[in-house]
């Protein structure tokens, strides 16, 4: 029986080996016959997305893709029976119609992205229609964001002819529209933070924002589709702003300019010095810019490295010459540093004159750099996004003509949003002389975007308490009343908080960039440091005066007091406001005496007599007025040719109250009225000689029968004659008989 078994088994195995090539060679055949149908109908496929073919970018080839995905499957479940070389074979011969059906695929998602662009396009158009820019604010974003995400699908065609087919079909609509009204959301965006920053009385802010929208409706006012409508919300808003003095600027010789948030409402014709008024200088004259938002004081003769603060109605602002005078023509509107996020822009404005002050109408070249000189490179992120109108790809060195009245104006902004940076223009005039001049720098930087525990370290320029932020290793990071404060671990307010945040302070922060979470602020190392307290006006000391009073004001640090004292008696205390100014009032002055004013600065909740508990009990901010008149008690003079009063002749004043040290302002010129006892006068220039000499260089009228030898002479008027600190000559108070 064991026998017979084996026997079967044999014979079922050699009948096996027998007839199994014929199978093998039966599933072969089959199979090629897939792999040729599978590759057929990638063919087919093929055709069906060429623009070569029977694509027509609407049609999707979904019956001709099925096909070829089935008989490549079809083909690759049959290769499974094969040797592995077989496999391998057929594998390589399914790759050209796998890649059909990839390129298919790309093709059916891009046509599906162009359907949604197409609505997109629709919806956008149907919103512009509607000519509410609200509606058409919500299409844009919508329709951008949108057709950014949308767009990427149609570059994965396969094909240059194909893909450019589909783009052509759907992208010039949308990008049409796009072009028609950015510049218009982008007015608007302006408007709307203008409008904002007004409502949270952030005036400076609301002005920069209008400055903005001014400039897209003025110079690109032929791609605004809406101008009307926004220059009448323009015009609203800015009537919304009230009119104040923001910044002042100065050239350190005889020009400062006050900038304002808006127009000057006063016409140019009624402009009079007469309402600016700069500490221990005279406003010689007033004039608008061609804008009509800033007024240019022409004055006297400033003083180098000297604090100087600007009067208008009841608003002041500080400014300080340079310890050099600009003589580069190139008169920068803003000398503030600024620092902004990555997203906003920054517009720079100057006016350019010649030699002679007469604008400069020319070319100019901007240039970006970084702000250290030592390493001057363009590897700044920023560009130039445009410049007097002009708008073309965005540059880091540009070159314009200023307009007819030397007035120029560029923006800057980062290369993309994520690139923190710091940029310092530089402006030069392409004349013969090419001078040259630096704007302020302005900083970069990013939102963080993360949650983390972080370490910072504070510096104090950039602290910004108004907007909840401060900057620290190139990012922003911003609190608000829904975080936790605290100092050394102890939990305070976040008005505490604040308060003591300063210069070398060390802060960490468990951060949450949800405006939702809270955010906690610590701390760990507290330097507190007071702003210096200076007293700003008078601007120098000691200055001289004739006046019965004198407005008495300064600096210190924020929510302090300042407690003043005259020639050791106190007469006051004045509030720092948040500015960081302080004002006393119109103080009373000691007649015909130095009137010493010294000040002491006082933290919330300290107080003392003569400087005790103060932050600089031993170093009081000082000032001396000496009141009186700036008058003679003798003339004398030198008749240099014995032609009685003439030409050339010379005279010799000795001042009252000798020891206010006064003298002639150098380099005066001016005139004396003199009579000569007889009735008659004769007004006679003078030129400055020394501190106490003038030197008669031209007679500028005179009375018939004057008489040039009389005995008497006496001055009876003067013009122009002023001492060092600006005081004129007061004529009724000095013994004014000439003495020979």
């Amino acid at each position: 029986m064991r026998n017979k078994v084996l026997k079967i088994a044999c014979s079922i195995a050699i009948a096996t080996f027998i007839t199994s090539p014929a199978l093998q060679a039966r599933a072969t055949t089959n199979t090629s016959q897939l792999v040729t149908d599978a590759q057929n109908a990638g063919t087919i496929l093929k055709w069906a997305i060429s623009v070569e073919g029977s694509a027509d970018f609407v049609t999707r080839p979904y019956d001709q893709y099925n096909t070829a995905k089935m008989n490549i499957q079809a083909a690759e479940t049959a290769a499974t029976k094969l040797s592995t070389s077989e496999k391998l074979s057929i594998q390589a011969k399914l790759v050209e119609p796998k890649t059909h059906v990839r390129r298919a695929q790309a093709y059916i998602d891009a046509l599906t992205s162009s359907d949604k662009i197409i609505n997109l396009t629709k919806n956008l158009q149907q919103a512009i229609d509607s000519k509410d820019l609200d509606k058409i604010n919500v299409a844009y974003h919508k329709a951008t964001a949108e057709y950014r995400k949308q767009v990427i699908l149609l570059d994965r065609v396969y094909g240059q002819s194909t893909r450019n087919g589909i783009r052509n079909a759907v992208k010039p609509a949308m990008e049409k529209l796009i072009e028609k009204v950015k510049y218009d959301l982008t007015v608007e965006m302006y408007l709307e933070k203008a409008s904002q920053f007004i409502k949270e009385n952030k005036l400076a802010e609301a002005a920069t924002e209008l400055e903005k929208a001014h400039y897209y409706l003025t110079f690109n006012a032929a791609k605004i589709s809406f101008k009307n409508q926004l220059q009448k919300s323009y015009t609203k808003i800015e009537e919304s702003l009230p009119l104040q003095p923001l910044a002042v600027t100065s050239d350190g010789q005889n020009t400062v300019i006050v900038h304002f948030s808006k127009e000057y409402s006063i016409p140019l014709a009624g402009l009079e010095a007469g309402q600016f008024k700069i500490s221990g200088e005279t406003v010689q004259s007033a004039k608008l810019s061609e804008d009509k938002k800033v007024v240019i004081l022409t004055t006297s003769d400033l003083n180098p490295s000297t604090d100087y603060t600007v009067t208008w109605k009841d608003y002041k602002k500080n400014f300080k010459t340079e310890a050099v005078a600009d003589t580069t023509g190139i008169l920068l509107y803003d000398t503030d540093v600024s620092y902004l996020e990555t997203s906003n822009n920054h517009i720079y404005r100057a006016n350019i004159t010649n030699s002679d002050g007469s604008p400069y109408v020319g070319r100019v070249r901007i240039t970006l750099t970084e702000a250290n000189p030592a390493t001057e490179t363009t590897s700044t992120t920023a560009v130039i996004t445009s410049a007097n109108g002009h708008i073309g790809n965005a540059e880091q060195e540009l070159t314009v003509y200023t307009d007819q009245n030397g007035n120029l104006t560029f923006i800057i902004a980062t290369a993309d949003d994520a690139s923190a940076t710091y940029v310092q223009p530089i402006i030069q005039k392409l004349d013969g002389n090419q001078k040259s001049k630096r704007a302020p720098l302005t900083h970069f930087f990013q939102l963080q975007n993360t949650s983390d525990v972080y370490e910072l370290n504070i510096v104090s320029p950039y602290i910004f308490m108004e907007e909840n932020y401060l900057f620290s290793d190139g990012f922003k990071f911003k609190w608000d009343s829904n975080d936790l404060f605290f100092i050394h671990g102890q939990q305070v307010s976040q008005e505490v908080f604040e308060t003591a945040l300063s210069n070398g302070d060390s802060v960490t922060s468990v951060y949450e960039t949800d405006v939702e979470n809270i955010s906690t602020w610590n701390i760990t190392s507290d330097v507190t440091e007071a702003a210096k307290l200076e007293i700003t006006n008078p601007a120098h000391t000691p200055v001289t005066y004739d006046g019965s009073s004198y407005i008495i004001s300064g600096t210190a640090q924020a929510g302090y007091s300042v407690k003043v004292y005259r020639n050791s008696v106190f007469i006051g205390t004045a509030k720092v406001d948040e500015q960081g100014d302080w004002t006393l009032g119109s103080i009373s002055l000691l007649q015909n005496e130095a009137n010493t004013f010294e000040a002491y600065q006082y933290a919330p909740g300290k107080d003392g007599n003569n400087g005790e508990g103060s932050e600089n009990p031993t170093k009081p901010a000082t000032a001396t007025i000496k009141e009186g008149a700036f008058a003679s008690s003798k003339v004398t003079l030198n008749d240099n040719n014995d032609n009685g009063l003439s030409i050339f002749d010379t005279l010799d004043f000795t001042f009252i109250n000798p020891s206010y040290e006064n003298e002639f302002k150098k380099d005066l010129t001016g005139t004396l009225t003199i009579n000569d006892g007889f009735g008659r006068n004769a007004v006679v220039k003078v030129e400055y000689l020394d501190g106490h000499t003038l030197k008669v260089i031209d007679f500028v009228s005179m009375d018939p029968d004057f008489t040039h030898h009389s005995s008497t002479f006496v001055i009876v008027a003067a013009s122009g004659i002023v001492n060092q600190d600006q005081l004129a000559y007061n004529v009724a108070e000095s013994n004014s008989l000439l003495v020979k």
